[in-house]
């Protein structure tokens, strides 16, 4: 792999977060695009490489904040035998550089003039409820990356979680917290725009796909899968981002039981 080579086997790892030598699920090989190689030729790249041209690989990532994580049959369900799953995921060790903005996020859910910081609301407001469904209905820790195949949910699901998490903040009154009251602005349609923009979002990043499977209220194109990849993520945020908020509420239990 030489440099050209190594470019454009990053250009594809930073569009797709993943690439596999035998995609499972019945998902199709990524064909080449335009400047892009196709998922096929990534793979077998990285397959051939050198010890010495995967460290240079690593040294190039890591410069970015980022580390490839490679999984092989048999590390988690949904990896087809004699394949290969590569992760490109955030390395929690090293500091990302600027270039990694939250402006897609931003202007997703964009709908009239809200702030960033308003928008940030609702991002963390559908995030933790897609992972109420994803982990909490499931009994399911984050650490469970391998019951990814089986976290599904309808859009609808999401939808009147959302409903119902506003309905018990209107009726906190003005004992809400001030930072959330704005989430009770809604007009009409907002929230099913909202909640189909989020889910484009995860979609687009490689966290969610759309699943064969149909529920009782929901056709089959409606119904969301988590992937391999948003389990890993999922998992890393839980140790390195949410490991604090463990260690407080271990603290108030302490505290309760004393």
């Amino acid at each position: 792999m030489n440099m050209s080579e190594m470019g454009e086997v990053v250009a594809y790892l930073l569009r797709y977060r993943s690439a596999e030598r035998v995609p499972g699920g019945g998902r199709k090989r990524r064909a080449a695009r335009e400047g892009q190689l196709s998922e096929r030729d990534v793979c077998a790249l990285i397959d051939d490489a050198s010890d010495l041209e995967r460290e240079a690989l690593r040294d190039f990532l890591a410069g970015q904040g980022l580390r490839l994580k490679t999984f092989e049959a048999g590390d988690f369900p949904g990896i087809a035998p004699g394949s290969r799953y590569y992760a490109l995921l955030p390395d929690p060790e090293l500091e990302q550089p600027p270039l990694y903005t939250r402006q897609p996020v931003f202007e997703a859910l964009k709908l009239r003039q809200e702030s960033r910081s308003e928008l940030a609301q609702w991002y963390l407001q559908l995030w933790l409820l897609m992972n109420t469904l994803l982990y909490t209905r499931y009994n399911r820790a984050l650490s469970d990356v391998s019951r990814y195949q089986e976290a599904t949910f309808a859009s609808h699901e999401l939808l009147d979680l959302l409903r119902d998490q506003l309905e018990a903040l209107r009726a906190l009154g003005e004992a809400a917290p001030e930072t959330s009251r704005a989430l009770l602005e809604e007009r009409g349609e907002d929230l099913n725009r909202r909640v189909r923009a989020f889910i484009d979002l995860q979609v687009r990043a490689g966290l969610l796909e759309a699943s064969g499977a149909s529920g009782e209220d929901a056709s089959p194109g409606d119904i969301w899968q988590q992937t391999l990849l948003g389990a890993l993520e999922c998992e890393q945020i839980g140790i390195h981002q949410l490991g604090h908020l463990q260690a407080l509420a271990e603290g108030r239990l302490a505290e309760e039981t004393a």
